[in-house]
């Protein structure tokens, strides 16, 4: 009768998500050198700050661009409200009810679609920069070259 041997691998496998390994993950990282965790938890501080700062900037740039673009749309509506205040001065107001209809269409145009596209945004879950929202870093596996992963 032939023996039959059965050989089991069992294999474990630790996730997470985020910069930061679980705790026991970072004591054997100490384990391997001094000051290893510490330098992680710097790292992991580091890279919240730049991200907080990026986002602020973002927000501050989007400001800024609509503001300016506010600026800019009311400056051309009031070049446009003059030349048609003008032409009917001139007595044209054929003319005058041109221009003074394409401003009017322009600036209705401007609120229907920005209401229209502010909507499709938040029912897409977008951020106003037009971002969606960053997904946090995974690692797996035990032995990774790079914890910071």
């Amino acid at each position: 009768m032939q023996q039959v041997q059965r050989v089991v691998r069992a294999e474990v496998r630790r996730s997470y998500k985020g910069p930061i390994p679980d705790p026991e993950t970072l004591r054997g990282y100490e384990a391997v050198q001094a000051g290893f965790a510490e330098r992680i938890m710097a790292m992991a501080e580091r890279e919240q700050e730049h991200r907080h700062g990026m986002d602020t900037l973002d927000a501050n740039q989007a400001f800024r661009l609509a503001s300016r673009g506010q600026t800019f749309a009311l400056i051309a509506l009031a070049i446009m409200a003059s030349l048609a205040i003008t032409l009917a001065l001139m007595e044209e107001p054929a003319w005058a009810a041109v221009v003074g209809g394409i401003d009017v269409a322009a600036v209705v145009g401007v609120f229907i679609t920005g209401r229209r596209s502010s909507t499709e945004e938040t029912n897409s879950g977008e951020t106003s920069t037009g971002r969606s929202a960053l997904p946090a870093a995974s690692q797996e596996g035990e032995g990774s070259d790079d914890p910071a992963s």
